[in-house]
């Protein structure tokens, strides 16, 4: 069989690798080298690597390796967000029949926002960003509500280094930015007004995840020539809405009055 030009040789060893590591404590370079048949000195710098990346670790016994628990990690993302797609589909439904305007699902990807699922709007004249599009995530109503959201230590590590314009409207000062994810926190929700692209708004909700922690934003985009500020306005709780009854099919229960005064205790 000729060999596939596309695949990266290198890439399939590391996996190989990792896969090893997985299955088996306490590997040592010579015997992954003599598994996969790699010199030690490759096998060496793909360890490195992977130790880099955080998927694999070494033992105080020196030149021994294992996995960590990254990889567990990663296919935990994978679960909520197929489980996620699964339980919003029918509230996605319902919002976007409501209110005729495109309804999106989107996660946090680096420093991007991904488009996971949408609902589109009936019209003709609609907002339509596809599955998989990944804008920056501090120019759009959910990556501000996103960030918003998030631990400072992980909102640091999420931020691009330059917020680059990609409208007039677009924030590119870090102070700006600051103060506009106080707003958000202070509404619960996130507006975009032409920020990522010209003749589109849009809103956007956070989802909640079991835990208490930001997983998700649910967002109604559409057309700015539809979306004035009443028309916003009007959307606004049945986004909320939306979102409180995802996050609730997702195991979060909003804290209670008696949840607050314990935690004052």
């Amino acid at each position: 069989m000729p060999e596939d030009r596309n695949l990266v040789k290198s890439v399939l060893k590391a996996l190989e690798l990792l896969e090893i590591m997985c299955k088996e404590k306490h590997c040592g370079v010579r015997d992954l080298s003599q598994k996969v048949g790699l010199t030690r000195s490759t096998v060496s710098r793909m360890v490195t690597t992977l130790e880099r990346a955080g998927f694999v670790e070494q033992e105080h016994e020196r030149g021994k390796y294992q996995a960590t628990l990254k990889l567990f990690e990663l296919g935990n993302e994978v679960i909520q967000h197929l489980n996620i797609r699964e339980k919003a589909y029918p509230l996605m439904q319902q919002l976007s029949h409501e209110t005729e305007e495109t309804v999106n699902l989107t996660v946090l990807r680096g420093n991007q926002i991904m488009y996971i699922f949408k609902i589109d709007s009936p019209h003709l004249l609609k907002s339509s960003a596809p599955v998989g599009s990944r804008p920056p995530v501090h120019c759009n109503a959910s990556g501000k509500v996103i960030l918003a959201y998030l631990p400072e230590d992980k909102k640091k590590m999420f931020l691009p280094l330059e917020l680059h314009p990609f409208t007039p409207n677009t924030i590119i000062s870090l102070t700006e930015l600051e103060a506009e994810l106080a707003r958000v926190r202070a509404n619960g929700y996130a507006v975009d007004s032409e920020e990522w692209s010209l003749n589109t708004k849009a809103l956007a909700a956070p989802v909640w995840d079991y835990d208490g922690k930001i997983l998700a934003a649910l967002t109604i985009a559409g057309p700015s020539v539809r979306m004035n500020a009443q028309r916003l306005g009007d959307l606004i709780q049945p986004l909320l809405k939306a979102a409180r009854e995802l996050s609730a099919k997702l195991g979060y229960r909003e804290p209670t009055q008696d949840d607050w005064s314990t935690r004052r205790v």
